[in-house]
């Protein structure tokens, strides 16, 4: 199992002055809040990324394994700026940081009566991002098709261009790309997925896993011609035998792609006024 969960933080990763963002920004939630009611729930999310804080608490909820890829924003509709303004004060002239402007989100969704139903898990997210995708907040989502070990993901698929309007943002993880068939372990699989990618797209993609023992003890010979990098990522994953689902971040201040790895969990009552994760095998 992997050493630490890794999540949105892999923002920090960049070589980005840290320094120069904002201590004032919007009163965030902490995290998504699921109430129920009836046969239903409402998930509240309040985050400059909503739609994945709203994902992360269904993950618990339910201990799914979901994989996440963020819309590329760029423009002012889906970013906004995040310099604190004293650094800026100090740094007259250059670029400062920014961060994707999403806000307050509400879904009322039907409760997961049957979390290892793969039916019922595509009617839930469906309708968390069909919910999303009627507010304002930046980006637009898909849900793609389960694959053959159940998975889904949750992929960016529009963003708004400088004036506006929709546009197409072609996932990067469609791309396709030749990795040959050779022994390696599953870091070095991944790295070698992402430098096709670069090489195809022009891209840079940042695994943010370099010190989890399990991908560097792992031997896969993940590989195949012109197939879509997320088809090879998700079989080198999925070469540790454990139900672990990557996050997919996008930093347009770089720009560059950021990867984190997490394994599937559920939240439960710890009994004593608390609660603690429990490992998952993502109901595949």
């Amino acid at each position: 199992m992997l050493k630490r969960v890794l999540t949105v933080t892999g923002f920090a990763f960049l070589c980005v002055a840290i320094s120069a963002q904002s201590t004032t920004r919007p009163k965030f939630l902490d995290r998504a809040r699921i109430q129920r009611s009836g046969s239903g729930i409402m998930v509240t999310a309040n985050d400059s990324i909503p739609l994945f804080q709203a994902l992360y608490a269904l993950r618990l909820e339910y201990g799914w394994q979901v994989d996440w890829e963020s819309a590329p924003g760029y423009s002012h509709f889906d970013v906004v700026d995040d310099t604190d303004p004293k650094w800026r004060a100090a740094h007259v002239g250059e670029k400062g940081v920014t961060r994707p402007a999403g806000g307050l989100f509400t879904a009322t969704l039907p409760e997961a009566s049957d979390p290892s139903d793969p039916t019922v898990e595509r009617e839930v997210l469906s309708g968390l991002i069909g919910e999303y995708n009627a507010t304002d907040n930046p980006g637009k989502y898909a849900l793609r098709a389960a694959e053959p070990d159940g998975r889904f993901a949750v992929v960016g698929v529009q963003v708004r261009g400088e004036s506006g309007e929709l546009q197409f943002a072609s996932p990067l993880l469609d791309t396709p790309v030749t990795l040959t068939k050779t022994r390696r372990n599953v870091y070095d699989t991944v790295e070698s997925i992402f430098t096709a990618l670069q090489s195809a797209t022009g891209k840079r993609v940042i695994f943010a896993a370099a010190s989890s023992s399990l991908f560097r003890m792992t031997e896969t010979t993940t590989g195949g011609e012109k197939v879509a990098a997320r088809e090879l990522l998700t079989q080198a994953l999925a070469s540790t035998k454990q139900p672990i689902q990557y996050d997919l971040f996008f930093n347009p201040d770089v720009p560059v792609y950021i990867l984190n790895v997490s394994p599937a969990m559920r939240e439960e009552d710890d009994g004593k006024d608390g609660r603690k994760l429990i490992p998952t095998d993502g109901h595949r």
